[in-house]
């Protein structure tokens, strides 16, 4: 992705937001805090531990990462917890 596209997706993207699909099928808008589930050992962190995500990032080539105590993590080491 080049730099000029980046920034128009970022124009569009919060770090504090992100819309999900819950357990009904229904889209819900998700504000950080985000309490996620742990799915593997990673870090510091272990496998059905609940922890939080404070902020959203985007990568270079628009994939979502998880901004949680200081460190950057991909969203598939983790489960969105919406209840």
């Amino acid at each position: 992705m080049c730099n000029k596209e980046l920034i128009e997706l970022l124009k569009s993207c919060s770090p504090n937001i992100i819309y999900v699909v819950n357990d009904e099928n229904r889209i819900i808008k998700l504000q950080t805090l985000i309490k996620l589930l742990v799915l593997f050992d990673i870090g510091d962190f272990r496998k059905n531990q609940i922890v939080t995500c404070t902020e959203l990032k985007i990568t270079t080539n628009a994939r979502f990462v998880f901004y949680i105590d200081g460190k950057n993590y991909h969203t598939n080491y983790f489960d969105i917890i919406t209840k």
